[in-house]
């Protein structure tokens, strides 16, 4: 599913049979979405409100909903702000980090405002949060 709008109304059109990862609004109505590849793995992008940098929480779903494989950023300071003990890598000028002890997730709320531009990406979308609801949840529909 995509979010389209149009006359400041927010359509979610469907993607098929297979697994979605969905935004949800306060009273449960997805409100975005996208189709998850073959491997599952999807990406929350946004600009991080203490360091001003692009950021990047990579998550792959599992039986029970979402597991956080990674954070990236060309900041470093980003991943030290999690706090979180894992491997830290090098994609290019990116910094990587893979915690040790993955967070899991069967639902997960975050704000998706302007200025943090919150954007959900998959291997074939991107789809904007931010211009809608500001308090979401995030899940994965099998």
């Amino acid at each position: 599913m995509k979010r389209f709008a149009l006359l400041g109304l927010i359509f979610v059109a469907g993607c098929g049979g297979g697994p979605t990862v969905v935004a949800l609004d306060g009273e449960g109505r997805a409100v975005a979405g996208a189709a998850l590849p073959a491997d599952g793995r999807f990406a929350l992008t946004y600009r991080h409100s203490v360091y001003k940098a692009a950021a990047e929480e990579r998550f792959k779903a599992t039986e029970g909903g979402f597991v956080l494989d990674a954070i990236a950023s060309r900041d470093g300071r980003v991943l030290d702000y999690y706090e979180l003990d894992g491997d830290r890598t090098r994609e290019g000028d990116t910094w990587v980090l893979h915690p040790y002890e993955p967070a899991h997730f069967r639902t997960m709320p975050l704000a998706a405002t302007r200025r943090g531009q919150r954007t959900l990406v998959t291997s074939s979308e991107r789809v904007p949060l931010y211009g809608g609801p500001v308090h979401l949840r995030l899940v994965v529909n099998r």
